[in-house]
């Protein structure tokens, strides 16, 4: 790698490579040993932001499932009710901008609950937003 790559990387930088869709949309999170209910936050075709009662552990494979669509990754940060998923293969561009067509039909009463939460944690300082 020449000193030019170093510099460049998006994790030596501390920003993303891609730009991330802010959405509200319920998915399905399936891990080896559990399956449960989640709230997209964010998504970007190298990864998404999941809002969850129950965090999975660090490192864990992870698959999101929504509408028609799907992404397999791994578990890289936790936080208060929130995650990062970092996708194994990059989403295509179209299915992020379809998904957000999806969001604005998709906002579910159950969800507010978890989505106050995750507000009062930014307000208070807790997790990043």
């Amino acid at each position: 790698m020449n000193e030019n790559q170093h510099f460049s990387s998006p994790m030596k930088r501390g920003r993303r490579e891609q730009s991330r869709l802010r959405v509200r949309l319920p998915v399905r999170l399936e891990t080896r040993s559990v399956t449960c209910r989640a709230i997209l936050i964010d998504l970007s075709s190298s990864g998404a932001r999941l809002a969850l009662k129950e965090l999975p552990r660090l490192g864990t494979d992870a698959l999101i499932l929504w509408d028609k669509y799907e992404a397999f990754g791994e578990v890289v940060w936790a936080e208060g009710v929130q995650c990062g998923i970092a996708f194994f293969d990059p989403l295509p561009a179209d299915v992020v901008l379809r998904t957000r067509e999806l969001d604005d039909a998709a906002h579910l009463p159950q969800d507010n609950e978890l989505l106050r939460q995750v507000a009062r944690q930014w307000v208070e300082g807790t997790t990043r937003l």
